[in-house]
Formats: structure tokens, sequence, C-alpha cells
């Protein structure tokens, strides 16, 4: 009982100190997918609606109600290709102001000078004219939609008596039978949808592409329709109970707007410098340090430069790894990235720790995005040569 209690305690304690570790927020500027730096007036273009190839892809009516006594009219409408498309427009043109990064021009104009090009006019030109460098236009390529009524058992162990009439063996004994039975169905109406939405950007000047991108979705949802109860009043008789009271099934529309909601903030990040925001877990304080402990309060607290002048005093005063290690992050936190990094790599150098070691490549990772994003907005990536940049930034939570 001794050792197990020791071991409990043990563990008890593990899991204390895991949970007291103390993490602090920093918040990274990150650039965009593509450098629009010189391409900061853009004019957006309406989402071309989908067209199904065979006119209506649904019946009015359900499949899989045959069996039952419900009916239901299909869920789709001849206007929701036309409506998700009025969806996505809005969707995009709230991505592109919501960066603060771009000058923009509406839907609504853009669209009335693209139209004059069907009459021989020059929308580029035209567009030129207002001051706008780049031309955002979208289309939903794809759109599929399902719906079907299934049914699903519910089974219930029971005991009961087989009646001796049945009996094969002996029919004058009755005999006493465990067995799953199916006590209802209920029937659920399942609808799904599909979306893929591209979007591309035009430099209005030479008429090229500086970025394209595409995003498929799928949603789907259940709609419980009714129950069916067996022997309900008489053996083999059943009772079916309507559970939904429309005789319409629910439109499709709000699955859609759910598939398009997820691309919004991707779209942002794609097009323009953001914010990120990740937690970084300080070193533990190891081997032990009294004085390091009120440095670890301050992080808590939020007191970021208190408590780095503390880490650093005590790394500095008595080379105290896991407080250098503490300092080099909380300048990481405010913003010192040169600070930081050469904090971090001292630390490494004296430690050889592949933690340190490992937080230095985030870091040195975290300065060149920063710059990046800096020269985004500030346009120096233009200035100096560096043209449409492509690529990809991974955040590890």
């Amino acid at each position: 009982m001794r050792v197990l209690s020791k071991v409990l305690i043990a563990a008890s304690m593990v899991i204390f100190f895991t949970s007291c570790a103390t993490s602090i927020t920093v918040r990274h500027l990150v650039p965009g997918e593509v450098d629009l730096s010189a391409s900061r007036n853009i004019a957006v273009a309406s989402t071309n609606a989908y067209k199904f190839p065979y006119g209506r892809p649904l019946s009015p009516w359900i499949q899989g109600l045959s069996e039952t006594d419900f009916t239901l009219s299909s869920g789709y409408d001849t206007n929701l290709a036309s409506s998700v498309a009025s969806t996505a427009s809005r969707m995009i043109l709230d991505s592109v102001q919501g960066t603060g990064y771009f000058t923009v021009l509406t839907p609504e104009v853009t669209d009335a000078y693209m139209t004059l090009s069907k009459v021989g006019e020059n929308t580029s030109a035209m567009l030129k004219s207002k001051g706008m460098q780049a031309l955002l236009s979208s289309s939903i390529s794809y759109m599929d939609v399902e719906e079907q009524v299934v049914g699903r058992d519910n089974k219930e162990f029971v005991t009961e008596w087989v009646d001796p009439d049945t009996t094969d063996n002996d029919p004058t004994l009755s005999s006493l039978v465990s067995y799953y039975k199916v006590t209802s169905r209920e029937y659920f109406l399942v609808q799904k949808a599909t979306l893929t939405l591209t979007y591309t950007i035009f430099d209005l000047g030479s008429g090229s592409i500086l970025f394209s991108r595409s995003f498929t979705g799928k949603e789907d949802q259940e709609t419980k329709i009714g129950i069916r109860t067996y022997d309900a009043g008489a053996p083999g008789g059943y009772r079916d109970e309507r559970r939904y009271s429309s005789g319409y099934a629910p439109s499709f529309k709000p699955l859609f707007e759910k598939i398009i909601r997820s691309f919004s903030s991707t779209i942002s990040k794609q097009l323009a410098p953001s914010w990120q925001t990740k937690r970084l877990t300080l070193m533990s304080n190891k081997p032990k340090l009294e004085a390091a402990k009120g440095a670890y309060t301050l992080a808590e607290r939020g007191s970021y430069e208190a408590a780095y002048r503390q880490f650093l005093s005590l790394y500095e005063g008595n080379g105290h790894i896991a407080s250098g290690y503490n300092a080099a992050l909380l300048l990481e936190a405010m913003g010192r990235f040169t600070e930081a990094v050469d904090l971090m790599n001292d630390v490494y150098n004296r430690s050889g720790s592949r933690q340190a070691y490992t937080a230095l490549l985030s870091m040195q990772e975290a300065k060149s995005q920063s710059e990046k994003a800096q020269r985004q907005i500030s346009g120096e990536s233009t200035l100096d040569g560096q043209g449409v940049m492509m690529m990809q930034y991974v955040v590890m939570e």
C-alpha cells in the first residue's frame, strides 16, 4: 500500500507541474500568400452563378418515403444557384474590405463597367481610369445537391415466451427466448451540399493573372421526419407519427452559406498581411532558482517587459539557462525579433539545448515572415524587385 501511495503521489506531482506550465501569447505579423503591394486598388466583380448541366438537379418529391405515409417536397428551389452566388459576392467583398489593406471598387460599380464591354467598351481602361490596378473575378465552378430519406431501426433486448403452437420440436411446450427486437423505425431526411468556389485576380495593366485559387467544401444535415412504432395496438401492426410539420424540406441555402463562410478568413489571409496568434510555453524553472519565481508570476499576469528584465538579469548574473530562454521568448512576444534571435542563439550556444535550438529556428522564421509582411505593407517588396511572392506559412499551435 505504501508503494502504491508513493506512486500515486508521484503521478499527482507530475500532473500538477504539467498543468502549472507557464505560457505566453505571441502575435506574429505574417505576409499574404501573394504579394499584392503593387495592386492595392482592386475592383471586385460579382460572383458568377453555377449553371446545373441538366436543369433541375433534383426531383420535386424526395425519394425514400414510399414505404411510409409521409410526404415531403424537395428543399431545392430554382433560385438556389443565383442566391448562393450573391452570398459568395458579399463574402468575398467583406473579406477584401476587412483586411483594411485594399481600396475596393464594389461589385455594383465594377459590374456596370464590365457590362459595357458587351458594347465594345474597354473595361480595363475604364477601371484603370478610376485608379484601379487589379480586378478580382470569381465563380461558383461546381455545385451539387443530394437529398434522400433514410430509415433506421431502433432495437431493444427483450425476453419473450414463444407460442407453443409455433415450437417446431415439441408443440406442447413453450420456450423462453431472448433476442433483439425492432420496436420502432425512425426516418431522417439527409441533405448534402458540395460547392467549389474559384477566384482570380488579374492585373489591369498587363492582363496577366496575379493569383488564382479554388476552394471546395461539403456540408450535410439531417432532419428527423417521423417515427414508425411497431405492434401499436395489435401484433404486426404499426403507427406512423410525423415529427416534421412542414411539407417542404429545409432549404439548401444555409448549407451553402456555411461552406462559403468557411472560405472567408482564408481568402483574406491569402491576399493581405495578417496577424496570427499562438501560445508559447516558458521553460520550467530547472534547475530550480528561487529568485526566478517572481518573473514567472509577472509573465502569467501579462507583464512581459518586467518579466523579461528579471529573466535577463538572472541569465546574465547566474547563467540560468531557463531564464535566458524565457527572456528570449518574451522578446519575441513583444515583437523584438532581432533581440530575441540574438539572445536565443546565445542560450543555445551556451547550453546546446535542443529546445533552445527548436525555438531559435521558429524565431528566425517568424522574423523573416514579419519582415516580408512589413515590405508588403510598405510596398518595398515591389520596389526591391521581388515582384509577386508565393509562399506558405505554417503556424504551430
